[in-house]
Parts: C-alpha cells; structure tokens; sequence
C-alpha cells in the first residue's frame, strides 16, 4: 500500500486537506565535523602568474605543472610527467623510476612507496635541504629515530644561522622541526616549537612565496597534527586553490573528514584521490581504510588495502591498516604476525603499533589498545599521539584517575594539541566532582544544583540495573564485572568534551562501555536538549554497556542499538511507526549490508533513525519467533568473534538474507495490528480513489486486479503526479466529505478513512474537539492504536468539562496512553498526578508526581508538585525530599527552608 491517501495520491491529498502530510523526519545529532571543502576556484593570483607576459612557453608550462593545472602536451619530459605525479599522488608512474629525472624526485617517490634502503642508497650524502627531510624521514619510517635527527640536524642550523631565504627552504626546514619534535626532547619551552614553526610557514607563505602551495600544506599538516581541525582545513583549502590537484592536501583532508565522523566528505575525498592518480590510489585507499575501520568494518577496509598492497607491498601506511584490519576482526595472531613482519621492515618503529592501538581504542577494545599503544608510546618516547590516545582510552574505559597523569605527559609534549587540552581539562574537573555510590553505579556530578538529580538516582538506578542484567524477556541477563560510572555533565559544552571521539553520538547521552556520560536535563542556553526522561535514556545507554560486556565489545551496531531501544520498555511513538510502514511499503528496509553503516555513513536524512526503529523491530521479531534467548546466544558467539551471518546460521539456522524476508512478513502483520494498513478484505485508499473514477459497471475487485497488473501501481503512480506518467491514466476525484460519509458507511473501521473524517472534523471544528466527535474518536482510536491524535482530544474533550470525576475518570486512560509515549515533557505526568490526588489515588498521585520531576528535575514548578501531592498524602518524607531540593534549586527563597523544617518536624512526630 502507498502511505493512506499520501504517496501515490500525495498531491491530491494534500490540497483536498485529508491527511497532513507526514512532518519532516528528525535529522541525526550532528557529530563533530570537518566543514566540506569542494575543489576550489584557481587563485586569482596563480591565473595572474600563469599568464605573466615574461614568462616563455618553457616557463609557462613549468609553472601550470607546479600550480597542477597542466594542459594535454605540458607534460612533455620525463621531469615534468615526474613532478606531476608527485603532485597528483601517482607514485607507481613510471617517470619516477626515470633516471633522467633529477634524484630527490625519485627518491620522495621511493619514500612514498616505502622503498626505504633505496631511497637512502639513491640521495647518498645529498645535503639538499629536501635531500636531508627526505632522508630523515625515511629513516623515521625504518624506526631509527636517532639517526633521522641526526640528519636534519643541519637543516636547523642552516635555520638558526638564517641562511634559509626561499619558500621552498623554509617548508623543509619547518617539516624537519616537525620531525625532531617527534624524535627529540623540545629543546624551546613547552610550545615554543609550535609557536616558532607557525611563525617560519606564515614567513614561507605570506613573504617568500606568496604562490608556493606546499608552504599551506605544511601548515594544514602541523595544525591537524595538533587537533585544530578548522585551521588545518583552511590552510589545506588555501593550498588547493593555488594547486587543485595537490595530492597530499586532499588526503589529509580526507583523514581529518575521518576523524570528525564526516565519512560522506571523507569518501568524496578518496573519490578525488583516485581520480587524480588515474585509477585506485594509496591515498585514496588510505582514507577508505580509515573511515571503514572507524565504522567497525574490518572487511571494508581489507577490500581497499589488499589490493593497494599487491601494487605497493612496502609502503608502510597500508602495511599498518593492514595489522589493524586484523586486529578489528579480533585475529590477534595474526595481528601480532603482521607487526613483526612490519619490524623485520622497520624495526622499533611506533607507526603500526600506534594504528593497530588506535583502531582498536575506537572499537572499544580497550584492554587490548592499551597494550599497543603502550609499547608504541615506549618506542617514540618524544611523540605525543601514543601518549594522548592512551590517556583518551583512559579516560573513555573508566580509569580517569590514571588518565589524568598519561594526559599531563601528553600535554607536556604537545602543549598545543586542542583534544589533549580540552581532555586534560575535563580529567581535572571530574576529579573535583561530588560522588555518589550504589551497589553497581558510582554517579558523579559538579557540586551544586546537579546534586538534586543525583541524590534520587541511585534507587531508580538499581531498579533498572535488575531489569536490564536480569533473565527476564528481554533481559541481557549478564552483569558487568565492575561498577558502571555515570558522569552528570552540567552543560552542552562539558557533555562534548567527555564524549570526543565516541563514534555512537546521541544528543544527550552516550556510552563508551564502562562509563556513560549523560547531558543535566535542564533548560537554558547552555542546553542543547532541555528536559528529558532521563532515566529512559540511561537504561538505554546501561543496555550498551551490558552488551558491549557480554560480547567483548564485539556486538554488532545495529544489534547493540536494538537491544537498548527494546529495554527503554516504552511504546513506539507514532512518528516511528509511520517510518517502519513507509520503509516496508517502498521496500526501503535497510539491508544487513547497510543497517550497521545508516548509523554512521546515512545517505539520506531518515537512514539513522530508520536504523534504530528497524533494529528494533527486527529484535522484537527475533525474540518473538525464536525466544528470548536467541539474542542471548547470538551476543555470545559475537563475543567468541563470530561474525554476523554465521552467528546467525549458527543460533538462528537462516542466512540473514532468509531472516530478513520472513521478517518482512511478520512486519506486514504488525502494521495491520496497528491499523497502519487496511485490514484483510478492506480496499487500499488508492483503489478507492480509483473506483471513483472508472465506471460504475466495472467492478471493485476489477479496479484492484488492474491496479495490481499496473506494474504494481506505476501507472496509478504516475496519474498521480508521482513519476512518469505511464500506461493507463485516469482523473481521479477530489476526496470531499460526501465521499468520505459514503466509504465510511460501507467500510466503518476503515483506518484511512477514520483518519481523514477525524482530521476534517477537528479543522472544522477549529482544533475543538465537541461531544458529538467522541463517538468517531473512540473509532479511530481503536482502529489506528498507534496514532495519539484521538488520545490528545479525548483527553482534552473530557477535561474540559470542569474537571469533575465523571469527566477525570474518562480522560485519565488517554493520559496514561500519552505520558507513556513522552521523553521531554511532564505536562502529562502533571496532569494525571492532579486527577489521581483529586480522586484520592495516593500511591497513583505521587508515582505521576515523581514521573514529572523525572523528565523535569531541575523545575522548581514540579517539585512544588511534587511536594503537594506528598504532603496531602501524608507521606512527609517524600515531602521533605522535594522541598530540600528545592532548596538547592531556589537557594534565595527562605521559604523553602522554612517549610523543610516544618516538614521534617511533621515527619519526627509520626
């Protein structure tokens, strides 16, 4: 069916005022991001050059292969063919090998292909302010930190003695500063050398050579090593438009895409890379790679970096991904085999051992991380990324306290590097924090307000942990080995900072396994979220931290997302509801090839909450069809490194392609159960609107079985304004409410039609509902049991009869119906604690009244509810709580203190 009257009949529909159309989906919480940087004009400044009337054509077609804008004939010489590949990344073209081509050129290209011996046997004793980076820096990659030093040590002093005076001179005594900041102590105070190098590029770029691109790549390069993403990217944005087929600045700029999460952006990147190298490049695999292992997809990566790797078996950046794509698939025999094989190549070098830590660290493999980036950081003593990584990882798997001391080392070694700054930062703070301890929770939260929410939430807290780790359906039935830690952060800002770098951002929670880190549901500025059912979105982020332990941190995205929306124990939202029935409709259901990436890699804006609505469907099916172990068991063979397909054989004993086409089956019959679909018998919307429009004598059952011969409603599609028009066309009718009393009365439980006369009925009404609606609202309600426009005017209907018990009784059950469906507001929750104390339902009264400072803690309005409902129920203890902490929400008001007193004296007497 096409959704109601929309879809097929959207046009129609809209204008006759039937149905509103379906509201824009929410798009996904934005995750930290590098801006998107399209190919750029050519500088102004280069065209200008380019056409500079002293310049001869020799010259001319010099400086169009510098500025990377070479035209067919320019590249005419075994030189000229040989600095455009450097500069377009193509470092298997055949010129490099050239020997007419001058020697630094062939030997940067054995450098980049990793042919390191031969670079060093091939530049000799060269002197050359590149000849010296370029062997530095392949002594670097061969693990001799000391010698590469050594090198370029006379580099430096060149620079000391001032006796560097070109741009090109410049960038490569600047990028040998890089390199001994990475294999020598500082040898300028903390900082200094940042500071001396960003003052040297600005000399290169703004006095020296005003064209030279390179000096913005340097640039780029020092300030994402730094973790100043947005400066890094406009150097690099400025070095493509004085050269747009610069290689290296499109493949920095791809990984910093990477690391923001911006895989879209990184992929158009390694898409550029290709296309510049003339086919698959290393650089464009390179990035592919990363942004696949940063999404857990092992294979993906391995599918780019072994055929890279046929064409380039020694570069060592692709070597390096190729140990952690082992590592990811949890083959650490392997892993370990690659490294040493890396060692035998490069001994003592930190640079496999730093990605394979990496990639692990972002996969939640915590303990094994640790153990390579530790043994990197032992191998580049001076280097800071080991370090930095391994105090994040701290500070992520739980052990802040230890993370504080690897932080401070990382800090001391790069001052300069924001993330490292902003982490230490907070590392500090919550060491200041308050502390509160339960049985298997530690809560800590910033001295002040923040403890009003803390106090009250270690007995939900427990209540919950018993739900999630117990055996009952839906249970993980598994308890994690130590206490979780849940940081209350006090604002958007604070909240940011704790989850840098998590790649499973939520808008106001997140867990990194042992540690879950949740945003102060309060209102403000500093607030990106405001109030909240807070405890629905921890028990949700609790569900990850119990599966991520039961798997290993092994679990499948999707599978882990399921499980948590499964245990929120809440009812769908119609909004969900509606999504799962377009997606099944249109056969737009994620894939299992697909449903892990929505999360992470969405190409269209509902793909992210599709995945978590679907996953969850598809968990409800699992538990339902084969009971409510088999999620159980699928966890355990994902925690022995099962992947997903066999594990599902294995537990199951269907393929996943089997799985999803007989969910897709059950998924037809809940959307019946829902009223999102006419029941069995009853005609679609379209083949109604179409038996308007044809002949009297010409059947209902005709019109469907044409309908259906159409190409499966093509024709019916296109008639309609939703595509091409073809075969067959009709002009349909204008639903009014002739035709609508007229269906009604054939077909009274119709859903459709319920739907529309409600909504034409209410806007006649204006917005009102009437006495005479109930009737028709009771219908819809009962017929569509996800939909909660008749709840809400029921609800308003009898509540606006004065408030009396007859009218209290009636609206309470449509209440009920949307309080439970409610994540951000506790107008429900409020009202249904009114109406219980009014009709004397204490235990009722004082449940809703708590329910409400739940998803509004910090508002000072509900806990006066609170506090009133308590007090007329004679619970003064309850009383007491809420009035205390309205004493810390409203700390001028000595009233409130007052009224405690009194409170707590009411509660000694009893």
């Amino acid at each position: 069916m096409l959704r109601h009257w929309a879809a097929g009949v959207a046009a129609l529909v809209a204008v006759a005022g039937l149905v509103a159309p379906l509201a824009a989906q929410d798009a996904p919480p934005p995750a930290p991001s590098t801006p998107n940087v399209k190919t750029p004009n050519l500088s102004e400044a280069v065209l200008k050059a380019l056409e500079a009337p002293y310049l001869n054509e020799e010259e001319r077609r010099d400086l169009r292969v510098f500025h990377g804008v070479w035209r067919e004939g320019d590249l005419d010489t075994p030189q000229r063919r040989a600095t455009a590949a450097l500069i377009r990344g193509a470092y298997d073209d055949p010129a490099l090998m050239d020997e007419a081509v001058a020697a630094e050129d062939r030997a940067e290209g054995m450098l980049l292909r990793g042919e390191l011996e031969e670079c060093l046997a091939l530049l000799g004793g060269a002197d050359s302010a590149r000849a010296l980076r370029i062997r530095g820096l392949a002594l670097e990659s061969l693990g001799k930190g000391d010698e590469a030093a050594a090198v370029v040590a006379p580099l430096v002093e060149r620079l000391r003695a001032q006796q560097v005076t070109t741009a090109p001179e410049m960038v490569e005594a600047v990028r040998a500063l890089m390199l001994l900041a990475r294999t020598r102590p500082q040898e300028q105070p903390a900082g200094g050398d940042f500071q001396r190098m960003n003052t040297l590029l600005a000399s290169a770029r703004d006095r020296l050579g005003r064209l030279y691109w390179p000096a913005h790549v340097a640039e780029g390069t020092l300030h994402h090593e730094k973790d100043n993403g947005r400066q890094g990217i406009e150097a690099l944005a400025q070095a493509l438009a004085l050269c747009p087929s610069a290689a290296e600045a499109w493949r920095r700029i791809g990984i910093m895409h990477v690391e923001g999460f911006n895989f879209e952006a990184a992929e158009k990147a390694a898409e550029k890379l290709d296309s510049l190298a003339g086919g698959p490049s290393p650089g464009g695999a390179v990035v592919l790679a990363r942004a696949r292992l940063r999404q857990n997809d092992p294979d993906g990566a391995a599918a780019v970096v072994e055929p890279m790797l046929a064409k380039f078996p020694r570069m060592r950046a692709l070597l390096g991904l190729q140990a952690a794509v082992a590592a990811l698939r949890y083959d650490f025999g392997k892993t370990d085999a690659l490294l040493a094989a890396y060692d035998r190549l490069s001994p003592g070098s930190a640079d496999a051992q730093f990605e394979v830590g990496r990639t692990l660290s972002e996969g939640r493999q915590y303990e094994a991380a640790e153990r390579y980036l530790a043994e990197a950081a032992k191998r580049a003593p001076f280097r800071s990324e080991p370090v930095a990584e391994l105090g994040l990882l701290g500070l992520q798997s739980g052990k802040d306290a230890d993370a504080v001391g690897v932080l401070e080392k990382a800090a001391a070694l790069d001052p300069f590097n924001k993330r490292v700054a902003n982490t230490l930062s907070l590392a500090r703070e919550l060491q200041k924090y308050a502390r509160v301890e339960t049985d298997h929770f530690i809560i800590r939260h910033k001295p002040g307000a923040d403890a009003v929410l803390a106090r009250e939430m270690p007995g939900m807290l427990e209540t919950m942990y018993r739900r999630v780790t117990g055996g009952d359906p839906g249970g993980i039935d598994h308890e994690p080995a130590i206490k979780t830690v849940i940081d209350l952060m006090p604002d958007q800002r604070w909240f940011a900072v704790r989850i840098a770098g998590i790649t499973r951002i939520h808008t106001m929670a997140a867990s990194t396994g042992p540690t879950i880190a949740m945003e102060a549901p309060r209102e403000g500025a500093s607030h990106t979220v405001g109030s909240y059912d807070w405890l629905r979105v921890v028990r949700h982020e609790f569900t990850h931290t119990v599966t991520l332990s039961r798997t290993r941190n092994r679990i499948p995205h999707w599978f882990t997302e399921a499980a948590a929306v499964y245990l929120e124990d809440s009812p769908r939202d119609y909004r969900t509801c509606r999504l799962l029935e377009e997606a099944l409709e249109n056969d737009a259901l994620h894939d299992f090839s697909r449903i892990n990436l929505a999360f992470v890699r969405p190409r269209r804006p509902t793909d992210r909450q599709l995945a978590y609505a679907q996953g969850h469907w598809m968990y409800e099916y699992m538990i339902g069809k084969w009971g409510p172990r088999a999620p159980l068991d699928l966890m355990d063979k994902y925690a022995a490194g099962v992947r997903e397909d066999a594990a599902m054989r294995e537990v199951l004993g269907v393929s996943q392609e089997d799985f999803l086409t007989e969910f897709k089956a059950w998924a037809r019959g809940q959307l019946a159960a829902w009223g999102m679909t006419p029941p069995e018998g009853m005609p679609t919307i379209a083949a109604i609107l179409l038996s308007e429009a044809t002949d009297s004598a010409e059947s209902k059952a005709g019109v469907q079985s044409k309908l259906d011969e159409a190409a499966e409603g093509v024709a019916w599609s296109g008639a309609a304004g939703g595509g091409e028009k073809r075969a067959w066309e009709l002009d349909l009718p204008a639903p009014d409410d002739a035709m609508l009393a007229r269906w009604l009365e054939k077909l009274p439980e119709h859903p459709d039609l319920l739907e529309a006369t409600v909504k034409r009925a209410v806007k006649a009404a204006g917005d009102t509902p009437t006495d005479d609606m109930a009737p028709l609202l009771e219908r819809y309600a009962k017929a569509r049991p996800v939909d909660p426009l008749p709840h809400q005017m029921l609800a308003r209907l009898h509540l606006a009869k004065g408030g009396g018990a007859e009218g209290a009784q009636r609206a309470i059950p449509h209440l009920e119906y949307l309080d439970a469906r409610e994540q951000h507001s506790s107008s429900y929750a409020a009202e249904l604690a009114r109406q219980y104390a009014e009709r004397g339902e204490w235990e009722k009264a004082k449940a809703k009244a708590v329910r409400a400072v739940t998803v509004a803690p910090y508002s000072a309005e509900y806990r006066e509810l609170a506090a009133q409902v308590a007090l007329r129920a004679g619970d003064f203890a309850a009383a007491a709580h809420q009035i205390e902490a309205l004493t810390l929400l409203e700390p001028d008001r000595e009233i409130h203190r007052r009224r405690l007193e009194a409170v707590r004296k009411r509660q000694n007497a009893q």
